[in-house]
């Protein structure tokens, strides 16, 4: 069976997926824009601003696609309310924030109106949705929700983050087990999230989905690096980010300028905190909300990620790695990504171990070299966008064949 020419897709999403800020929005708008190709999509979504609604042009960029779209405002304090009064002890945070009813009766009434072939959940944010709705759906939650609040509740050493994680936690474990028997498949990203989910509900079906990245955008540079540099980038307001930087400060760097005194570090990325734009100094440098990352991925003498914890993927590294950077990060923070130790990225296990990974990089700049050229194939080889929209494509047609042989 092939995939047919004209599908009628409903494609549910948490945030409005443009403009293009943050790994959600950059999966799902590619995703989109790739169904609204060939088939009719109509996205619900989310918008959370200032404003009732997303800027006009950025309504219009989505309407070019060929998407038909429903957008629902969501009020930041009138949803923190509804957690603390009606959903805290039914959903877990993350769910009951984003659990509304005018959102639910534009999808009941889709659903009531259009013939449908099948149905996205992007996030299980939007899970409750459609979760009963006759058709057939697939539940994109891209990580492991439970081992994510896990592995951040036991690194957080903030007691209320630890306290507010370990219930988010307590709370995924009941709803993630429940949630995904309602969907003909979960996808996720890597298979250590595939696995923890196993562990959790192996009656459940779980499909291998990862994420991409434009590699014609994210490409190297035929300049030279500036071997004393190196760069940090992300949504510099994220929980997350701020403990990778810490260790960065801490830890990596004053070693790395002991041995190379003219050493800086490049923070670069959207919506700075305060805490991280009091860390400029000589050598220490903040760029806020720059229009693109591409310039200083191409620059970097290294791209530092010491992740600790989490789940799922990170597209940040996939868009380093497209752009030639020499990377070094953790073992957790190469999860997804099919990359070799010493030939396509550096993988420390300790501060200290990325240190001298660091420095070999700073010190070989053949071995730098090498180490950026191998990346970069890799993502070209496995990570580039057509490849994710045709293991999406095999997907549907696999979802909808099963549909087929039971009727």
């Amino acid at each position: 069976m092939g995939l047919p020419d004209k599908l009628k897709i409903l494609f549910l999403t948490p945030r409005f997926p443009y403009p293009l800020l943050g790994g959600d929005r950059l999966k799902s708008y590619n995703l989109l824009a790739h169904l609204a190709s060939k088939h009719e999509v109509h996205l619900v979504s989310f918008y959370q601003g200032s404003s009732k609604m997303p800027p006009q042009k950025d309504i219009d960029h989505l309407k070019e696609l060929g998407l038909k779209l429903h957008i629902i405002q969501l009020n930041p304090i009138l949803s923190g309310l509804r957690i603390l009064f009606t959903t805290i002890l039914k959903y877990p945070l993350e769910i009951g924030y984003y659990y509304h009813h005018d959102f639910k009766k534009v999808v009941d009434d889709l659903i009531d109106n259009e013939h449908f072939d099948l149905g996205f959940a992007f996030f299980m944010r939007t899970a409750e949705y459609i979760k009963d709705k006759p058709i057939k759906k697939i539940l994109m939650s891209e990580d492991c929700r439970r081992l994510y609040q896990k592995r951040s509740y036991e690194k957080s050493k903030n007691v209320m983050q630890r306290i507010v994680r370990w219930w988010e936690y307590r709370m995924l474990k009941r709803y993630e087990h429940d949630i995904v028997n309602h969907f003909d498949t979960t996808t996720l990203v890597t298979n250590e999230d595939i696995q923890a989910m196993m562990e959790l509900n192996s009656r459940a079906s779980y499909t291998l989905l990862s994420n991409g990245v434009n590699i014609d955008y994210f490409r190297p540079s035929t300049n030279k690096r500036d071997t004393k540099e190196l760069l940090f980038t992300g949504k510099l307001d994220l929980w997350a980010n701020h403990l990778m930087i810490n260790t960065i400060i801490k830890d990596i760097l004053p070693k790395i300028r002991k041995r190379f005194p003219g050493t800086k570090l490049i923070l670069a990325g959207a919506k700075p905190s305060k805490s991280i734009l009091a860390l400029q100094n000589d050598y220490i440098e903040v760029h806020a909300n720059v229009p693109t990352l591409v310039p200083y991925l191409q620059k970097a003498a290294v791209f530092i990620h010491p992740h600790q914890g989490g789940s799922g993927i990170q597209n940040k590294l996939l868009e380093a790695m497209s752009c030639g950077a020499p990377v070094v990060t953790s073992p957790t923070g190469i999860q997804g990504i099919e990359a070799t130790h010493g030939k396509d990225i550096m993988v420390g296990n300790t501060p200290e171990e990325m240190v001298e990974h660091i420095i070999k990089i700073m010190t070989d700049q053949n071995f730098a070299a090498n180490l950026g050229k191998n990346a970069r194939q890799l993502i070209i080889d496995t990570h580039s966008w057509q490849s994710i929209f045709d293991e999406t494509d095999s997907l549907i047609i696999h979802i909808l064949s099963e549909k087929n042989d039971k009727t």
